[in-house]
């Protein structure tokens, strides 16, 4: 089963990060201080590389482990690694890792369909499901 980001939260993280390099070049241009295109720009290189390698579009559920897929990679987590999938105060859903590591899977509240089928993966694989 795949569980998609909203499209909203997905078109926001994609531009944020060419709105902050044109802030950038904008500040450079009206001669800011060298520090605010620079601060800026790095702001932009940092959102780009979190955007594209670790902000999740959907999560996919198979029999074999949990995807969390990015848009240039793959985050593949066995069920045997997966410890809990817990729901934070507010919306969205965060896997913990055996290793205690934390990711978020989504950051949407789920429909009906994809809450049953969540807990009902958890429960095949003893996996703690907090919703």
């Amino acid at each position: 089963m795949r569980i998609k980001e909203s499209t909203i939260r997905v078109a926001l993280a994609l531009t944020a990060p060419p709105l902050l390099a044109g802030l950038a070049l904008l500040t450079w241009i009206v001669d800011s201080p060298t520090t605010v295109p620079v601060v800026f720009g790095i702001l932009a290189a940092l959102l780009t590389v979190v955007v594209i390698y670790d902000y999740p579009l959907a999560i996919e559920l198979t029999p074999d482990n949990l995807q969390r897929l990015c848009l240039f990679r793959r985050h593949v987590l066995p069920w045997e690694e997966v410890a809990a999938i817990i729901k934070p105060r507010r919306r969205g859903l965060i896997v913990v890792t055996r290793a205690r590591k934390k990711h978020v899977l989504i950051d949407r509240i789920l429909n009906e369909p994809e809450r049953v089928e969540l807990m009902r993966q958890g429960e095949r694989h003893g996996v703690r499901v907090d919703l």
